[in-house]
């Protein structure tokens, strides 16, 4: 700014206020300043501004992996909308490490950042206590805290008790929360199923934590509507895709068709996807899988997955709406249902499934059993989405 002043022999005063467009400097100086800073290459620093008004145009983002659909997703709606608003995000991947959550935080604070969005946070809360504590404004979208093992299992083999449905309700911190309707969303996925025909079912849970509770609690829910509760439910290893193609892969070896599965995510429906190519059985004749989130790549496996899709951008516009328009936006928790996405994962139940079901089953025992065919997934016999508003 000092060089496009003593270029132009000004004071910086007259070039600060003519870069901000102010009326009471004449128009020719205006545009003589604005000439003399696009020859000098002059930008003016944020930081700068940040450090004197004590105020940013940022808004701190943290989540848990950039290489997530979902979170991809959910930054876009998150970046549209403040930018709208005149704001920028500031991301951070904090990759489930509590060193890199506290490391965001202080590049926030250095950076008089004020809003703070975190996407699916999980375990313990100390980020989130911290960012209020240092006076932030708080959003949290989808907060997957940890849930304890015996509440699963109050689920899958006890009775539904108020702990298990108030789980997480209140963490006693100031935050704003917009999340994701799970128990809705394990309802419609079993819905789907049962109005399919099917009446063997089981559900593929993920780790222990609050969105995968509730999962499980709507696959029982819809279930126990139409009296076909208990059904199985495979526990594989948390986050390792191998270890729920193989509980997928275990489970069919000693299973006739049909099945209907739920799996707790996308992920987890693809693994089911690839340990029913292996084990011989057919989808979706054999075996119909609905998954849940509708991940980008949802679509362009074989078969594609049906699915029920959040509104992940949504989700992310709501939460900056939380920070930056507190009067308009809806005050506590929101929560966003989602929609049933119909690919070719599911079908109908034949009525001559018996027959199919020995072949698989004879399949099955030869692969356990060391041999090496394999049956081939049916490719997809119709392209295009049938979306059905939930």
């Amino acid at each position: 700014m000092k060089d496009v002043a003593a270029a132009l022999n000004v004071s910086t005063a007259t070039v600060s206020r003519s870069l901000r467009d102010d009326p009471a400097i004449s128009l020719e100086t205006r545009r003589a300043v604005l000439d003399m800073a696009r020859s000098l290459q002059y930008r003016p620093s944020a930081a700068a501004r940040r450090l004197r008004t004590r105020a940013s145009s940022l808004i701190g983002v943290v989540v848990q992996s950039v290489g997530d659909g979902y979170v991809g997703d959910v930054v876009l709606g998150i970046q549209q909308r403040a930018r709208d608003l005149g704001y920028q995000p500031l991301l951070f991947a904090a990759e489930g490490r509590e060193d890199l959550e506290a490391e965001a935080l202080d590049v926030f604070l250095s950076e008089q950042v004020t809003e703070f969005i975190a996407v699916s946070p999980t375990g313990r809360p100390q980020l989130l206590r911290r960012a209020v504590e240092e006076g932030l404004h708080v959003a949290v979208i989808n907060w997957d805290i940890e849930v304890p093992a015996s509440l699963f299992d109050s689920v899958e083999r006890g009775r539904i008790g108020t702990r298990v449905t108030n789980f997480g309700s209140s963490a006693g911190i100031d935050v704003s929360s917009i999340a994701f309707h799970d128990v809705a969303a394990g309802m419609m996925a079993t819905s789907h199923l049962a109005g399919l025909g099917h009446r063997q079912l089981v559900h593929v849970r993920g780790p222990n934590v609050r969105s995968s509770l509730f999962r499980l609690l709507g696959f029982r829910r819809a279930l126990e509507t139409i009296g076909l509760w208990p059904q199985p439910v495979l526990s594989p290893e948390p986050h390792a895709q191998e270890s729920r193609e193989a509980a997928v892969a275990a489970y069919l070896r000693d299973t006739r068709p049909p099945v209907g599965m739920v799996a707790y995510d996308d992920l987890s429906a693809v693994a089911a996807l690839r340990a029913a190519h292996r084990m011989g059985w057919r989808v979706p004749e054999d075996l119909s899988v609905v998954g849940i989130d509708d991940i980008q790549f949802a679509a362009y496996t074989n078969p594609g997955l049906t699915t029920v899709a959040q509104p992940k951008q949504e989700l992310g516009a709501l939460a900056v709406d939380a920070l930056l328009l507190p009067g308009k936006a809806d005050p506590g928790t929101q929560i966003l249902d989602g929609y049933l996405v119909v690919r070719e994962s599911t079908a109908p139940v034949e009525r001559d499934a018996g027959e199919h079901g020995q072949q698989a089953a004879d399949t099955s025992s030869d692969l356990s059993s060391g041999s090496a065919g394999v049956l081939s997934i049916r490719p997809a016999t119709h392209t295009g989405d049938a979306m059905m508003d939930g």
